[in-house]
């Protein structure tokens, strides 16, 4: 057996063999021997997206129990077609102004039907300057979309926020940095999404999500 390991990640399915594998150190990948996501980003398959503010409070389509095609903030879908998983690493949220709603921040999902309006927002390269290549749809506009073609989202779970129905004075008080490490997979034809638990009171905020896109070829 050669004593050689291959560097970066090596994808296959259940049941084959697989080399053993190093990060471009010569490191075996057992610990961290570097910083704990720096093969993916040099990879160039962790992406994000970023909403700096709405500016129309909660949209109708970003609270629990909304119906199918409501005006929505933020939201990110992976095509039918695209051949990934979207492996979700981190999730930030943060108050400018407004009283929240009282309750819990979930993570919701959207389980049929990818919209068919236009995407928008901006998907960045975690790869500083590292350019497009993202097989991600994704909205991300302040004042909301219609999400036309998908169907009615479902609450998933907690996220890493709750409040009372209360204006916050205190800035360490009103954001939520969930760091899911994978905990949440998108897989193809699926949507994810934050929910809130009602409307708040002219709430506005900023959202962030970030995902690493990996073969969808691993089955169990």
């Amino acid at each position: 057996m050669s004593d050689l390991m291959t560097v970066g990640a090596e994808w296959g399915g259940a049941g084959t063999f697989k080399p053993f594998t190093s990060g471009i150190s010569g490191a075996q990948r057992t610990t961290d021997a570097h910083a704990r996501y720096m093969d993916a980003v040099l990879a160039g398959r962790v992406y994000s997206l970023n909403l700096n503010a709405t500016t129309t409070g909660i949209a109708a389509g970003q609270i629990v129990a909304a119906a199918a095609a409501a005006s929505t903030n933020f939201a990110l879908f992976n095509p039918a077609a695209s051949g990934k998983y979207l492996v979700l690493w981190h999730f930030g949220m943060g108050i400018i102004s407004g009283t929240s709603p009282a309750g819990p921040l979930f993570h919701g999902m959207i389980i049929s039907g990818v919209p068919t309006v236009a995407a928008t927002g901006t998907i960045q390269s975690n790869l500083l300057g590292g350019g497009a290549g993202s097989v991600a749809r994704t909205y991300a506009t302040a004042a909301g979309t219609s999400l036309t073609g998908g169907t009615a989202p479902l609450t998933h779970s907690v996220a890493d926020f709750s409040a009372t129905a209360t204006a916050q004075a205190v800035p360490g008080s009103i954001k939520a940095i969930d760091n899911l490490d994978g905990r949440i997979v998108i897989p193809p034809g699926i949507g994810w999404l934050p929910l809130w638990s009602s409307a708040g009171t002219s709430l506005l905020s900023g959202y962030s999500i970030t995902w690493e896109e990996i073969p969808y070829l691993i089955t169990l």
